[in-house]
């Protein structure tokens, strides 16, 4: 087995920067170091929009596990799958080291490791107002890579007197103080809750600026959330404008976002003749399923032209292509559409019209098909009645007869 040394050594975020000017006396405290087990696996990885691939790393201490990931270029032997034998290697963080040894076996390593912090470090972040950090706190700050000039970064931009856990929320999200430099220059001042929030979501000052380049004024921080989230983008915006429908505002182009009325859709209605329609139509239309599709495919059944009304209650009530060439072929052709409707409505199928046949009523009217559902007339009333002795019923017969006469069917029976 081939013995492989790596010596890493991780740089933090630079986002230049001297001293703010807090003076209180140096930490001079030595942390503890802190042992325990880690493992990697290639396998676990993800790429940033750069290209760069990150391989997740585990560590573990007791009972208690964290996970981060490292950039692949950082972790030759660990990114290598080809890999086996003893391994060793250190991570350094402006917190301090982590020294790793294990074994690696078809690119996933394990092993133990110790992590030392640095005195500099205690004393470097006691003069930037955070004079006395717990061993947790340093552990913490290690493994995210809260450096100190990711601190001065913010303190630059006015970010002061943060908790340790919101040091560590905007490291993991990648707020830094050019981000919260990028959000004041487009006319905000966030907290940190909503400096994190619109990083998760890709809410990013280039994105807040082109949205006000839009002429949709000076969006909340929410109102940016909500539109990432939805795909409410700089270009949905002007293929909209374009199609005709101008002065949008925001919660509009959301809604539109939320139930798919894309351009796309827009211009599939348009070629079918449902030009300058309003957006709330487009909206009921999707929201229950009215699809070009779904219009050629009536269309081709011979209903064609139809009002939107029309078409939602259809999709409402399942008239689907397929009920409409059943019912066809059963020789209902040509029925309106709210005939269709009430057939569905109140279960008329085509399995009950066959079923009605068999046992001697075909034929029968869309109108008293749907009376016999409504009052409850079906196959097995029928075989029951003709087992008592009343063959040749007349349609209106059993309708009668399933209204007044059950009771006395099952005193019978």
């Amino acid at each position: 087995m081939n013995h492989l040394f790596v010596l890493l050594a991780l740089s933090p975020l630079v986002f230049g920067g001297s001293d703010t000017g807090l003076t209180p006396e140096p930490q001079t405290r030595s942390a503890a170091p802190i042992e325990g087990t880690w493992r990697s696996d290639t396998n676990n990885y993800w790429t940033r929009k750069d290209g760069e691939r990150w391989v997740s790393m585990q560590l573990e201490r007791d009972d208690s596990r964290y996970g981060f990931g490292v950039p692949e270029a950082e972790l030759p032997a660990l990114a290598d799958r080809r890999a086996e034998g003893t391994v060793h290697f250190t991570l350094r963080r402006d917190a301090g080291a982590f020294e790793f040894e294990g074994q690696l076996a078809g690119g996933r390593g394990s092993g133990r490791f110790r992590f030392t912090p640095s005195s500099d470090y205690l004393a470097g972040m006691a003069k930037l107002g955070y004079p006395n950090l717990s061993d947790e706190d340093v552990w913490r700050f290690a493994v995210h890579d809260v450096s100190r000039e990711f601190v001065q970064g913010l303190q630059r931009e006015g970010v002061r007197n943060l908790e340790a856990s919101d040091l560590i929320k905007m490291r993991i999200h990648g707020v830094d103080g050019a981000y919260v430099a990028s959000y004041r220059s487009a006319g905000y001042q966030l907290g940190v809750d909503e400096l994190v929030k619109t990083r998760i979501h890709g809410a990013t000052p280039a994105f807040a600026q082109e949205v006000k380049k839009e002429g949709l004024g000076q969006p909340s921080v929410d109102d940016l959330v909500k539109m990432r989230i939805h795909g409410v983008t700089p270009e949905f915006v002007r293929d909209m404008r374009a199609l005709g429908y101008k002065d949008l505002d925001i919660d509009t182009l959301v809604k539109l976002r939320i139930h798919g009325v894309t351009p796309e859709y827009i211009k599939a209605m348009n070629e079918r003749g449902y030009k300058g329609s309003s957006l709330d139509d487009f909206v009921r239309m999707r929201i229950h399923g009215v699809t070009p599709e779904f219009m050629k495919a009536v269309a081709d059944l011979g209903y064609r032209n139809l009002s939107i009304e029309n078409y939602v209650k259809m999709r409402i009530h399942g008239v689907t292509p397929e009920y409409i060439k059943e019912i066809n072929g059963l020789g209902y052709k040509d029925l309106d559409v709210d005939d269709l409707v009430k057939m569905r409505i109140h279960g008329v199928t085509p399995d009950y019209i066959r079923q009605m046949r068999d046992v001697g009523y075909g034929n029968v009217k869309v109108e008293r098909l749907v009376q016999f559902r409504i009052h409850g007339v079906d196959p097995d009333l029928v075989k029951d009645l003709k087992a008592h002795g009343f063959t040749n019923l007349s349609e209106e017969d059993l309708v009668d007869f399933s209204i007044h006469g059950r009771r006395w069917l099952r005193k019978a029976g």
